[in-house]
């Protein structure tokens, strides 16, 4: 039987220093490095207990986007036991993605070409907020949902089973699949993008019932600019009409009427 093992992570100075190492510019060819040696004293055990060691996440060079699902799945089973206060601490997020999923971050959030190739200070600055917003987090619901790994987390977090988190809202919706949702929102960068960075996305039952119709409405899924003109009709709606009080029939059939007022 493995022995459970303790998650570590990053001192809280040591991830300020981090990050200021990166906006200086002084640790910017560190990003195009496999390796990232962590320091021990660097190094703090969190309430977290695993049980099994850390999983590989794929990370496909010619397509990394299309391994985002089956990635989201993977990292939420193993870290099934977070909280959300676990969940939002920074320096959980700064050492999975700068330590043990590195390899995974420089292929899907990484720099292309070499460091050399940066040739003046704009392209430096640009990488530097680039890394700083996928790399790092300042601790709003914002960064979490772009930083490399909390994001595969949280997406798989606040869309697994709603009916069993919210059985009287979403109770019809039960489905074999309890990642059925996950993939939707996972399915294409628009739907992510769109719907989870939203200040929409933080009401569960927003959330999940644009997924619901997204999931149903493919065809309409697959439109950028039709998703887009859903959420922001949806967040006037949601600050003028209270959508975020209306039961699901209610918020299901607002949500066709909105979409096909688009089409």
């Amino acid at each position: 039987m493995t022995k459970p093992l303790a998650q570590k992570i990053y001192r809280r100075d040591v991830v300020e220093h981090m990050r200021n190492e990166l906006r200086s510019g002084a640790s910017l060819e560190s990003y195009f490095k496999e390796s990232f040696p962590a320091k021990e004293k660097e190094l703090l055990p969190s309430t977290i207990v695993l049980q099994t060691k850390a999983p590989v996440l794929k990370a496909p060079k010619s397509d990394p986007v299309s391994a985002d699902i089956d990635n989201a799945i993977t990292l939420y089973e193993h870290y099934r036991n977070l909280d959300e206060t676990q969940a939002s601490d920074p320096r959980l997020w700064v050492y999975l993605s700068h330590v043990e999923f590195r390899k995974y971050s420089l292929v899907r959030w990484g720099l292309d070409g070499t460091y050399k190739d940066l040739k003046d200070a704009a392209e430096k600055t640009k990488a530097i907020n680039y890394l700083l917003e996928h790399w790092f987090i300042s601790g709003n619901d914002r960064d979490l949902r772009r930083h490399a790994i909390a994001r595969l987390w949280w997406a798989a977090h606040l869309t697994y089973a709603p009916w069993e988190s919210d059985p009287e809202f979403f109770g019809d919706l039960k489905n074999k699949d309890p990642y059925y949702y996950t993939r939707v929102l996972l399915s294409t960068q628009d739907i992510y993008q769109q719907v989870l960075e939203r200040a929409m996305g933080r009401s569960n039952r927003v959330l999940i019932s644009v997924l619901d119709f997204l999931g149903k409405n493919k065809k309409f899924a697959q439109s950028r600019e039709s998703i887009r003109t859903l959420m922001k009709e949806l967040n006037l709606a949601y600050g003028t009409k209270k959508i975020i009080t209306l039961d699901r029939a209610s918020l299901s059939a607002l949500i066709e009427k909105v979409a096909a007022d688009i089409n």
